[in-house]
C-alpha cells in the first residue's frame, strides 16, 4: 500500500475532527454546538436490562478488504461468534431485528444516559494520538448539566459539560474547578440524550435522516454519518433504533468491512461509506448485531459516486499516512439509564 496524504477536512461536517482530536483527544474543555459531534459512541441493539432503585442498567458483553461489498468469509473468534456470510443489507437487517427485540426503558425527563467506552486515535505527525477510557452522563432532555470523566493520554479529568456555555469556568491556570455532584452548573442546555420523538417508521426514518443532517457533504454522505451522530452517548427506543438501520441499508454507497476490530479488542462486522479519504464505519458483533462501536479508516477509494455532491477528490498536503490506517476507533461497554449525573450504574 502506498503512503497517501491524509484527506483535508474541508467537506466534513463542521467541527467533525476538531471535537475528536481536541474535545474527546485532548482538552475537551468546550463542549460542541447543539449537534451530537461531542458524543462519540453509543451501543446500538442492547443486551440485558434490570432495575433496582431507579436506575436502569444495560451491559455489553465481550464480544479485510475495506469497503467490499461481496459477503465477509466465515470466521471463528472468542469461542463460537462466527463472521456470517452477508452483506450490508443483511447486516442492518438482523441489526434492525436485534434492536426492535430489545426492552424499552423510557428515560424520564429528569434522568441521565449514562455511557462508559473506550477511545483511540492514532497518532499522526502533529497530531498526538493515544488511548482513553471515557464515562459520560447525558440529561435524557437536555435541561440539567453533563458529566465527562476521562482517563487516559493525552489528559484526564472531570468536568461538567454545558452546550449552551463555551465552557465551564475554570479555575487558576485554566483549568477546571474540581466537580461537586451536590452542586451541578445551573441554567446548562444540552442535545437532550432521549429523543422520544424520532420516527418508528424506516420511511419516515429516512426522510428523518436527510433532513436532519448537518455538514457540507453530499446527503447520502451526511445522512450516513447522521446515524452514527444520532445514537452516540445518547438512548434511542428500539423501534426507532431499528427503523435507523433499516432505513440505513438503504442509503447508498454503504458496504460490508471484514473482521473489523473496535479499541476493546472485539471482532465484528462493519458496515461503513467511503467518501473524500475517509471511511466511517459501525462495528456489530457477527452473533447478536449489537453495535460495538465505530471505526474511522484513511482510504483513497473514490468509487463512490454520491449524488448532489462534488465528486471525491484524492487528499493533498498534510501528514503522510498509509492506505488502510484506522484513525480512530470506539467500544462502547455500557449504556444505562441513571438518576443522577455522578451516578455508578447498576452492575
Amino acid at each position: 500500500m502506498n503512503d497517501q496524504a491524509l484527506p483535508q477536512e474541508r467537506d466534513l461536517p463542521a467541527g467533525h475532527h476538531a471535537v475528536r482530536r481536541v474535545h474527546l483527544m485532548q482538552a475537551i474543555a468546550a463542549p460542541a454546538p447543539r449537534r451530537t459531534t461531542r458524543r462519540r459512541i453509543l451501543i446500538g441493539g442492547l443486551a440485558t436490562a434490570g432495575l433496582a432503585t431507579g436506575v436502569a442498567a444495560l451491559i455489553i458483553a465481550p464480544g479485510a478488504k475495506v469497503g467490499s461489498n461481496q459477503p465477509a468469509p466465515t470466521t471463528t473468534f472468542g469461542s463460537d461468534q462466527p463472521i456470517a456470510l452477508m452483506g450490508a443489507t443483511e447486516v442492518f437487517t438482523q441489526a434492525a431485528k436485534a434492536a426492535s427485540a430489545q426492552p424499552d426503558l423510557k428515560p424520564r425527563p429528569d434522568q441521565f444516559v449514562y455511557t462508559e467506552s473506550r477511545n483511540r486515535q492514532a497518532s499522526l505527525p502533529g497530531q498526538p494520538g493515544g488511548a482513553i477510557k471515557r464515562k459520560v452522563w447525558l440529561s435524557a432532555d437536555g435541561t440539567h448539566a453533563g458529566l465527562l470523566d476521562q482517563q487516559g493520554s493525552p489528559n484526564t479529568m472531570r468536568l461538567w459539560l454545558c452546550d449552551n456555555q463555551h465552557q465551564v469556568k475554570t479555575g487558576k491556570d485554566k483549568l477546571p474547578p474540581p466537580v461537586d455532584l451536590k452542586n451541578p452548573p445551573r441554567d446548562c442546555a444540552n442535545t437532550p440524550a432521549y429523543n422520544k420523538n424520532l420516527p418508528t417508521d424506516p420511511t419516515l426514518m429516512r426522510k428523518w435522516l436527510y433532513r436532519n443532517s448537518m455538514g457540507g457533504n453530499p446527503p447520502d454522505v451526511q445522512a450516513f454519518r447522521t446515524v452514527g451522530d444520532t445514537i452516540r452517548e445518547s438512548y434511542i427506543a428500539p423501534k426507532a433504533l431499528s427503523a435507523m438501520f433499516t432505513a440505513a441499508a438503504k442509503i447508498p454507497g454503504v458496504t460490508v468491512t471484514r473482521n473489523a476490530v473496535d479499541s476493546a479488542g472485539r471482532k465484528g462486522i462493519a458496515v461503513g461509506q467511503t467518501w473524500n479519504g475517509l471511511r466511517q464505519e459501525l462495528i456489530f458483533a457477527p452473533k447478536t448485531y449489537q453495535l460495538l462501536g465505530e471505526r474511522e479508516v484513511f482510504s483513497n477509494d473514490h468509487s463512490f459516486k454520491p449524488s448532489g455532491g462534488k465528486p471525491s477528490e484524492p487528499s493533498t498536503g498534510g501528514p503522510k499516512v498509509k492506505e488502510g490506517t484506522v484513525l480512530y476507533t470506539s467500544a462502547t461497554l455500557q449504556t444505562a439509564v441513571v438518576d443522577k449525573a455522578g451516578q455508578p450504574p447498576t452492575k
